[in-house]
């Protein structure tokens, strides 16, 4: 069959069309342009022998192509990376002793190029017979956008089905802050509103004195003087800070760890690692401190995983301050393009490809009315009963956020899959959880109300310490200076033992210590008795509840009596242990909750004592931290 004739369109209709469709395409290439800057020169690549110059007129960084390493970054003309000692630069590296291992032998290809935006790739192709010792294929990708004040960058490890079994454990980058004579270049550190000050010079560690512990030294002279300094010291959840790095008032510029998404990191909210330290910025890609598990790929078993993309970001504000201030508004306008509509590829679904889920949800906790879902963190991660509490969850990705006032929320750019939502908000025990539900591409999943019925073993209240809040902020330390090292060490000098504790004062605050571990008199170790004093006015038949909610514990026992110290009613072993997060300055680690069973046969009418023993003493690590404690009357 022949075609039917087509209509001939008249020459003045089609110079209109075409004047149309230029200035259409002139009208987004403005709003592209305008959007990352169309005054700033265009992005160059220059390759040289071993390595690639990416070059946007502010920021040009020199990567080193066989190891994916920074060698060089320049901002603005000013070296911001250290490139004098031992060759210490940016990096990627995985695991530790032994295992511990760097990319190498990485092979380059230019993903995208053009005067807008370059991507290139640092790939390794695992290789046994080379010294490989983890089954990963490891491709390392940077990116320089035109106008922006810093390089992108994000990572893929790949594990093809017919590689062998392969472990995660600590995966992570690294960035060395260059220095200046006898100081670092930036002064300041920066963590949060707390944790910000004067670093030590050159000088001053050197003075330092040395301790038991490795990374960890107390300084003798300078801004920090009589005081300790440890790595730890500055862990951070990085959700809830967006940005770390440092700034300088002498040299008016700054150097930042800006995240705009958090989907690809493991074990959801609260979950903290490694930040900056002394001359150093690290970024944990799978945070393994702090008590994570790790897991497995075994052969057989295809998998992948893309982390990132992040942003090293560098400012000029006057003042350290104002560059820090400056690092935080960059966190917000980051978060607001996730996912990149710049990045293409498989394992990064763009925003069209993903999908969302709103609704709202209501706590209703019969006994504590005012609880609410306001503040309440909101997320979707992989059904427990195949992957696992979400707290532990590493293999895959996880979303989430914080609801409004009134327990609404959203949470958007979600990859398509089936999930179950979890809820926990402070002053309540343990989490609210929905399942089956199934995330399409491009769609909104509205889940409307949701009703969380807070679980209690009582019917009322006797007493409480604290607030269920994850954490230990509210107690002794735990929300002023936690982070200090070997804080430990002056529990005695503070608190007598036994510990005695009244709950009619709600005292908490200043008497009820962040971290429960063992008594040092002197060099000597004992346990620590807790005792906590209170009154009942009546005593109802059944069995009462003690709830021992922690907000961490590392190799901990603890022997509860009631009312009769010469034998334990029972012997609690908090449900997760490890992360360390005493020695390694957190005020806290792993959530989890006990509830010990009390006959009211125990108890009586007027005072009653329930003493809490540590009894672990073998190591200064171990404790338990409480998040929060009742005990609740039949």
């Amino acid at each position: 069959m022949k075609n039917p004739p087509q209509p001939r369109i008249p020459v003045w209709l089609g110079l209109i069309s075409f004047l149309f469709l230029v200035c259409g395409a002139s009208a987004q290439t403005n709003a592209r342009n305008a959007e990352i800057g169309n005054s700033s020169p265009p992005v160059t690549l220059t390759q040289n022998e071993g390595t690639v110059v990416l070059d946007n007129g502010i920021v040009r960084a020199t990567i080193q192509t066989a190891t994916a390493r920074v060698i060089s970054i320049k901002y603005e003309g000013r070296e911001m990376v250290e490139t004098a000692a031992n060759r210490k630069h940016i990096y990627f590296s995985l695991a530790g002793g032994p295992a511990y291992e760097q990319p190498s032998r990485c092979v380059l290809s230019v993903v995208r190029q053009g005067p807008d935006i370059i991507d290139i790739s640092c790939k390794r192709v695992y290789d046994p017979s080379k010294g490989d010792k983890h089954a990963w294929d490891i491709d390392i990708h940077y990116v320089l956008r035109r106008g922006i004040s810093g390089l992108y960058a994000y990572a893929i490890l790949d594990h093809p089905a017919h590689y062998p079994e392969v472990g995660m454990g600590e995966w992570r980058t690294v960035w060395w802050m260059p220095t200046q004579g006898d100081n670092y270049l930036m002064e300041r550190i920066y963590v949060d509103k707390v944790r910000n000050w004067e670093m030590p010079s050159s000088t001053d560690l050197a003075r330092a004195e040395r301790t038991g512990f490795e990374d960890a030294l107390k300084l003798t002279t300078g801004p920090r003087a009589g005081r300790f300094d440890y790595k730890y010291a500055y862990n951070a959840e990085y959700e809830n800070v967006g940005t770390y790095g440092f700034a300088s008032n002498r040299n008016n510029v700054g150097a930042w760890m800006v995240l705009g998404g958090y989907d690809y990191f493991n074990d959801g909210p609260g979950k903290q690692d490694l930040g900056p330290a002394l001359g150093i910025i690290h970024l944990h890609l799978y945070r393994n401190h702090y008590g994570s598990p790790g897991f497995t790929i075994k052969q057989g078993q295809g998998w992948s995983k893309i982390y990132g993309p992040w942003l090293l970001y560098f400012n000029n504000k006057t003042g350290a301050d104002a560059n820090w201030a400056d690092a935080k508004a960059q966190v917000e306008k980051e978060k607001a393009q996730w996912p990149y509509s710049w990045l293409s590829h498989p394992l990064y679904p763009s925003s069209r490809e993903r999908g969302a889920v709103t609704g709202k949800v209501i706590v209703n906790d019969r006994l504590k009315p005012s609880v609410s879902a306001a503040g309440a963190w909101v997320g979707l991660a992989l059904p427990a009963e195949t992957a696992g509490h979400w707290q532990m969850q590493g293999a895959d990705y996880q979303y989430w956020v914080q609801a409004k006032a009134d327990g609404s929320f959203s949470i958007p750019a979600v990859r398509p899959g089936n999930y179950s939502l979890y809820a926990f908000t402070d002053g309540a025990v343990g989490h609210g959880v929905k399942t089956g539900v199934a995330v399409k591409p491009g769609e909104t999943l509205n889940l409307n109300t949701l009703t969380w019925n807070v679980a209690h073993r009582g019917n009322r209240i006797a007493w409480e310490i604290g607030v269920p809040n994850r954490t230990t902020t509210e107690f002794k330390h735990g929300g002023t200076d936690y982070w200090e090292p070997f804080l430990h060490r002056q529990f005695s000098a503070e608190f007598p033992n036994p510990l005695e504790y009244d709950v009619s004062k709600r005292n908490w605050g200043t008497a009820w210590n962040y971290a429960h571990n063992a008594y040092l008199s002197g060099d000597q170790a004992q346990p620590w008795k807790w005792r906590i004093n209170f009154e009942l006015d009546r005593v109802p038949s059944g069995d009462a509840t003690l709830t021992l909610a922690f907000a961490g514990a590392h190799d901990a026992s603890l022997d509860v009596y009631v009312n009769d110290e010469t034998q334990p009613l029972t012997t609690v072993k908090p449900p997760v242990m490890g992360g360390n997060a005493l020695i390694r300055e957190s005020n806290h680690a792993k959530y989890s909750v006990s509830y010990v069973k009390i006959p009211t046969t125990r108890v009586k009418v007027g005072a009653n004592t329930i003493s809490l023993v540590q009894t672990n003493i073998r190591s200064a690590a171990s404790h338990v931290m409480y998040d929060y404690l009742s005990l609740e009357l039949p």
